[in-house]
């Protein structure tokens, strides 16, 4: 008896185990059906190097350089008075990781790191549960030897090997006496390298970095988007314009006249126009997989190129506004609704904060920019653009003329290096044609302004430099910053 007891019972364990394992198998199927989507936006961040904001047709340039951008403005929100925190791409893309002015984040020179301590957007995001991809075409400046690869967990800054002597900007000695040479990537290149990084099993909102080298020089453009750009009554002189030609010019060895001028403005309207033509694909690509429906889209670029207008040519010699004036639109593709443009004066260092906002994620103390995508007014800021020193760089162009440019809206201040002032009505005055002696309403307290951030850059620049090996002038060269 006692043994049939024990059958029985063992039975009946058996059963009740078989429908506590039943149970379980069915509530968790059901947990994991019902296990709630992340409501956080991906987030793609948009970089486009030397892109000036006045040759986009949603800034009302009068050429087709731009639809697929033209469309994201259209549909999204434009800051039409955006500013870049400098005229070459370390210290403004270090402005757009920490959200601070370049004298507060140390990456003003060919030499100079990003500060360590300073929170960056990609680990701000990545402590807050988020992957982290970023692909840079700009190998010399933005990549992981200065700091800038920090809180992504995927990283890639390359450069690929040219076919074409027209594209060749660096031969890397690959063993002595034997050079590869090599060029910037373009932008399908970047895409592809963007999407292999790119995990669909991977359920966690993911923060895309992604910096596209055109339009920078050497203008390269494709000579049918070229031609069809300028039209066949018109062909161009030339099909590209390099390093080189640029920085003659910029010398002021080389003299433009008006038709030479054109030319250049083509060649570089052009490349613009490639590059959009890759985000339009990069865009299509994120549509068919799935991940575009729920990405709020930031476009922006580092600084602008000079075509003369105050007698200079290049970038990252001059703070004037065909230096710094540069696109920054968001499109929140979860929302339909019509275009906004905004007035307000903002620059790169509210990009990070606005899309933190956006993520739900607490901006890091330090971080001086604003959260932009607000229907309140925004609170007003000084906008700050610095150039330091840089020996290396001066030396093989030429110096540079401007110390920093303060902008408190509307007036912009450009201080030069002999610390005279020059005073501009920005909302007036543009193109920055008519400087006045002072400005008319100008406070006390923008003149402690001027001067306190004059005393913080004279700090920065009595620290010494570091010395750059060989390696890193190389890069230089190969952007035409050294020679």
């Amino acid at each position: 008896m006692a043994a049939e007891a024990d059958r029985t019972g063992a039975a009946q364990l058996a059963v009740v185990g078989s429908a506590a394992v039943l149970l379980f198998t069915l509530v968790t199927a059901t947990a994991c059906r019902q296990a709630p989507v992340d409501p956080r936006p991906n987030l793609l961040l948009i970089m486009i190097d030397n892109l000036r904001a006045d040759h986009l047709g949603v800034y009302g340039y009068e050429r087709d350089t731009s639809p697929q951008i033209d469309r994201l403005g259209e549909s999204g929100i434009v800051f039409e008075n955006a500013s870049a925190t400098s005229s070459w791409t370390k210290p403004s893309v270090a402005s757009l990781f920490t959200s601070r002015d370049p004298s507060e984040h140390n990456a003003v020179s060919f030499a100079r790191h990003l500060a360590p301590e300073l929170p960056t957007l990609a680990e701000s995001l990545q402590h807050a549960g988020y992957r982290t991809i970023g692909v840079t075409a700009n190998f010399v400046h933005v990549n992981e030897r200065w700091g800038f690869d920090r809180g992504f967990e995927s990283w890639e800054s390359f450069s690929v090997e040219a076919e074409d002597e027209a594209d060749v900007v660096w031969r890397y000695e690959h063993q002595p006496g034997e050079f590869v040479p090599l060029r910037a990537p373009n932008a399908a290149e970047v895409n592809r390298e963007v999407l292999e990084r790119l995990d669909a099993s991977d359920a966690r909102p993911v923060f895309l970095y992604v910096h596209y080298m055109e339009p920078h020089s050497p203008y390269t453009p494709n000579p049918e988007q070229l031609r069809q750009l300028i039209g066949t009554d018109r062909p161009a002189a030339g099909a590209f314009a390099s390093n080189d030609l640029l920085v003659q010019i910029a010398r002021g060895e080389i003299v433009v006249d008006e038709a030479q001028r054109q030319w250049l403005i083509d060649l570089y309207d052009a490349e613009i126009r490639s590059v959009d033509a890759g985000i339009g694909d990069l865009l299509a690509e994120l549509t068919r997989r799935g991940i575009l429906g729920n990405t709020v889209i930031a476009v922006v670029s580092d600084h602008g190129e000079e075509f003369g207008e105050h007698g200079g040519w290049f970038h990252a010699l001059t703070l004037h506004r065909e230096s710094l004036a540069v696109p920054v639109l968001f499109n929140d593709a979860r929302r339909t609704r019509g275009g906004q443009r905004r007035r307000e004066a903002v620059d790169l260092v509210d990009v990070p904060t606005t899309l933190l906002a956006l993520a739900g994620v607490e901006k890091p103390a330090g971080m001086r920019g604003r959260a932009l995508l607000t229907d309140r007014p925004l609170e007003p800021r000084d906008l700050v653009a610095e150039l330091h020193e840089d020996p290396k760089f001066e030396d093989y162009i030429r110096p540079r003329r401007h110390r920093f440019a303060l902008t408190r809206w509307p007036w912009k201040v450009i201080v030069d290096r002999d610390r005279s002032r020059r005073f501009y009505h920005a909302d007036r005055d543009v193109a920055e044609t008519a400087p006045v002696s002072d400005a008319a309403d100008s406070s006390e307290a923008l003149t402690s302004a001027i001067d306190a951030l004059a005393a913080r850059l004279a700090e920065k620049e009595g620290d010494d430099i570091e010395p750059l090996d060989p390696e890193a002038v190389e890069g230089l060269r190969a952007l035409g910053y050294a020679e």
